[in-house]
């Protein structure tokens, strides 16, 4: 490969070592890993090869650098809730989710320099200044559900004038502020509905039917309710207010492709939930989404899922699904009128029983033992991958056979502290474990990967902040004010982006999933990473044991 000075490139090897001087003996600068970005500074040798990467210059070997750039996923430490950024080969940018706080934010002002990003009209740029660059531009927001731990973080980005958003994606159930005309309605804040009120234990089905299904009735809920201080509506209304192009759209299995992200594609990203029924009312006809219980089972339920395939790799990207959806999309895509939770209660009890189980109901086990097993076979064909973003933090809600159609080898789980239910549950990674595949299932946490330093050292990490506040109290000028200010912040920022963060890289073929040391052992040793790699007879990717 011919490398032309000053273009980017990309690690090549699952991990590599940058050297001071161009040999293997030459004191470590920086510990790099499969797809890290850097750029060729127009010196080498035979076999290596000047580099700047991360924020150091040093050299690297030809043979671990390449110009094809990989799929990266970030599963962001955002605290309690799910916040995913990925960014295609194409350099295309999408966010699932964002938490509830200001964290995923933080990550994106470190990544893309945001802090000091000159854009014109903000911060007192000119529009003749040389300097001034492009808002940097999001392609795609996806609110997986009207979760606040899901969706509350992009009003942070929605309000940054240095970003532009060009779509935004939601699952179609949009809060409404409650008045005299929906006042009666269950779910009424989400779908203001009235095809009838869901009653649990009855073989009823009710539907949603007042969902927004087109970017022009979403602008026209929102301009409906332009001083709803209701929070959801209130940041879709930033989204759209701040970003006047921007496109929302509905996802639901009725479209079979996420954006231009389809069949022909390298990275095909195909919409597997929420599951729509054409439903009747009056003359007009309408897909709607089923009530699968109260509000929250239902707005939950009814995440947008997201399965995406690059060269051999499958991933799963959900939202909150809960025991009632699984039930729901067993029976959508196998298909049977079974529940499977059910199915998986009788079986639990009839086990249960031990040897004092009589011939008839050792018969009626075997039985229904055929059945799930038949079930999870089918589910298998549309839900199995290789690596999962475990769906509601590791909660306690999920059917075994969910856990068993997926078949994953690595689950992802995204969790925080500031939380009443003890994720992720001990019930949920030892599930995650026994119904992994392989000998040794991978189990990443966000929670777990966090050392104590999130905010690094808390005291001296204190002392330094209270340094700064003093600085800035007793700045000269404007600018140095401003300069010391974005100074603080970045270091915040970078906090952010360092411990908890659980990076996926391939390129359909290499996979790694690394995740920062607690405590670096130099710098060449700063990523914990686990390889996967691809077994062509078996069909299917293993963890490459170290």
């Amino acid at each position: 490969m011919n490398f032309i000075e000053n273009h980017s490139y990309f690690i090549s090897d699952a991990d590599v070592v940058m050297r001071e001087d161009p040999k293997v003996e030459s004191p470590a600068k920086n510990h790099l890993i499969f797809g890290d970005w850097l750029k060729y500074l127009g010196q080498e040798t035979d076999n290596w090869i000047k580099v700047y990467s991360r924020n150091s210059m040093g050299w690297l070997l030809k043979t671990s650098v390449t110009d094809r750039r990989a799929l990266e996923i970030n599963f962001v430490d955002i605290g309690q809730g799910d916040g995913c950024h990925m960014v295609t080969p194409e350099d295309e940018i999408i966010l699932i989710d964002a938490g509830i706080g200001d964290n995923m934010f933080r990550f994106l002002s470190w990544r893309y320099n945001l802090r000091t990003r000159k854009v014109a009209g903000i911060d007192g740029v000119a529009h003749n200044d040389a300097e001034a660059r492009l808002p940097i531009d999001i392609d795609h927001v996806v609110i997986s559900h009207p979760d606040q731990d899901h969706y509350y973080g992009f009003k942070y980005l929605f309000d940054c004038k240095k970003v532009k958003i060009k779509n935004i994606y939601y699952n179609g159930i949009v809060e409404r502020p409650l008045t005299a005309e929906n006042h009666d309605h269950d779910l009424r804040y989400y779908a203001n509905d009235d095809l009838g009120g869901y009653v649990k234990g009855t073989n009823e089905n009710y539907y949603l039917w007042n969902l927004v299904r087109t970017n022009a009735e979403m602008r026209e809920l929102i301009h409906k309710y332009s001083s709803s201080r209701k929070k959801y509506l209130s940041t879709l209304r930033a989204g759209a207010e701040n970003n006047p192009d921007v496109t929302f759209t509905w996802l639901s299995a009725n479209i079979p492709y996420f954006s231009r992200f389809d069949q022909n594609d390298p990275i095909s990203i195909k919409i597997l939930g929420p599951v729509t029924e054409e439903i009747n009312k009056g003359n007009s006809t309408q897909p709607c989404l089923l009530r699968l219980g109260d509000e929250g089972v239902t707005k939950n339920g009814h995440s947008i899922i997201l399965r995406l395939l690059i060269g051999n790799l499958k991933i799963l990207l959900g939202g909150d699904l809960n025991t009632e959806a699984e039930d729901y999309l067993f029976q959508h895509y196998c298909p049977t009128t079974h529940e499977v939770s059910a199915l998986e209660a009788a079986i639990g009890n009839l086990k249960a029983l031990g040897d004092t189980i009589s011939d008839e109901q050792r018969k009626t086990l075997i039985d229904k033992e055929l059945i799930l097993n038949e079930i999870v076979m089918r589910a298998r064909k549309h839900f199995q991958v290789d690596i999962a973003k475990a769906c509601h933090h590791g909660s306690h809600h999920f059917n075994e056979s969910f856990l068993k159609s997926l078949n994953a080898l690595v689950a992802v789980i995204s969790s925080g502290d500031n939380e009443s239910y003890a994720h992720p549950r001990p019930d949920a990674l030892g599930a995650f474990g026994k119904h992994g595949r392989g000998e040794r299932p991978l189990i990443f946490s966000t929670e777990l990967a966090r050392s104590t330093n999130e905010f690094t050292e808390v005291f001296k990490f204190f002392k330094l902040l209270k340094s700064y506040e003093y600085r800035i109290d007793n700045a000269e000028t404007e600018e140095e004010k401003r300069r010391l200010e974005n100074e603080m912040q970045e270091r915040k920022d970078r906090n952010v982006a360092v411990y908890g963060m659980i990076t996926l890289r391939t390129d359909g073929d290499k996979v790694i999933i690394a995740q920062k040391l607690e405590v670096k052992k130099g710098n060449d040793q700063k990523w914990d990473i686990h390889e996967l790699r691809f077994n062509a007879h078996r069909n299917e990717f293993e963890y490459h044991k170290k």
